[in-house]
C-alpha cells in the first residue's frame, strides 16, 4: 500500500461518517415531520446540533484535508472532478456555517428558554428543508468523486446540474425567507 491509497481510504472513510450520519438525521427529521411530531422534530434538531460539533464538522474537515492531500499526492489538481468536488464541499460547509448552525443555535436557545414552541418547530423545519438540499449536494459530490466526469462528459455533468437545480428549487426557498423568531 502506498501513501496515496492510505490517504484516499481516510478521505472516503471520513466522508462516509460525515454524509452517512447526516443522512440518518435527515431521515429521522423527515419521519418526525411527516408524523407532525413537533417534540420529535425539535429533538432531532437538538441531536444534530450536538453531533455537528462532535461528528459532522470534524469528519467534514477530515474529508477535505485528506482529499486535498490525495489530490496533491495523485497530482489531480487539474482534473474537473476534483475541482467540482472541492466546490461542492465548500458550498456544503458554507450551508452548515451560514444557514444550519445559526438556526440550530436558535433552536437550542429557544428550547432552553421555552421548550417546544411553534416558532422553535418552524426553525426545526427550516433546518430539515435546508439539510435535504445539502444531502442532494453531498450525494452529487459523491457521484462526482466516483464517476470522475471531465468536460466531455456532458450527460453526467448535466444530470448532476439538473439534480442540484431541482433540489434548490424544491428546498432552498426556506433558506432565504425571514427565519422564524425563537
Amino acid at each position: 500500500m502506498d501513501w496515496y491509497a492510505l490517504v484516499k481510504f481516510l478521505h472516503v472513510a471520513s466522508a462516509v461518517i460525515w454524509i452517512g450520519g447526516a443522512f440518518v438525521m435527515v431521515v429521522l427529521g423527515a419521519r418526525a415531520d411527516r408524523a407532525r411530531n413537533d417534540a420529535e422534530i425539535v429533538g432531532v434538531v437538538r441531536q444534530v446540533a450536538w453531533a455537528a460539533e462532535r461528528v459532522y464538522v470534524p469528519a467534514s474537515v477530515a474529508t477535505l484535508v485528506f482529499g486535498v492531500i490525495a489530490a496533491t499526492l495523485g497530482t489531480l489538481w487539474t482534473t474537473l472532478w476534483v475541482i467540482l468536488g472541492l466546490v461542492g464541499v465548500a458550498v456544503s460547509m458554507a450551508i452548515g456555517i451560514l444557514a444550519l448552525t445559526p438556526r440550530a443555535k436558535r433552536v437550542e436557545a429557544g428550547h432552553a428558554a421555552s421548550g417546544v414552541t411553534p416558532a422553535i418547530v418552524a426553525i426545526g423545519r427550516e433546518i430539515l428543508t435546508i439539510a435535504k438540499f445539502d444531502m442532494v449536494l453531498l450525494f452529487v459530490v459523491v457521484a462526482d468523486m466516483v464517476l470522475k466526469p471531465e468536460a466531455g462528459d456532458w450527460v453526467t455533468l448535466a444530470v448532476m446540474a439538473v439534480l442540484l437545480v431541482a433540489a434548490a428549487v424544491a428546498w432552498l426557498p426556506a433558506a432565504f425567507r425571514k427565519p422564524a423568531v425563537a
